[in-house]
């Protein structure tokens, strides 16, 4: 912690650090989806995967470069911990779905 900082006012940094990287890794899956869905009917299939992959890229780079430069490593790394949450989140569903299992449990 840096001198006069607050407990309070770093655990909440680190929440909105962690929400951050959870939007961005929602934001990316959401992408994702939305190019696989698109895929079947994609005149240049190929270049519709790139194009989604680099302005994916792009978006979550400039995410991070931007809490990088606001916020510092640590609040980076807390980041970094949310981007994985919603693809482990995803995952578990899908698993689940493809099991017969109720992905809500």
């Amino acid at each position: 912690m840096i001198e006069g900082e607050t407990l309070a006012g770093v655990m909440l940094g680190y929440g909105a650090s962690f929400a951050f990287g959870c939007l961005l890794g929602s934001a990316f899956l959401w992408g994702l989806w939305l190019t696989v869905r698109r895929l079947p009917t994609a005149d240049h299939p190929a270049l519709l995967m790139l194009a989604s992959l680099l302005i994916r890229f792009g978006i979550t780079l400039a995410g991070f470069l931007l809490l990088a430069r606001v916020a510092g490593w640590e609040y980076l790394l807390v980041a970094a911990i949310g981007f994985t949450l919603p693809r482990l989140v995803m995952k578990h569903r899908i698993q689940a779905t493809l099991a017969g299992e109720d992905p809500q449990a």
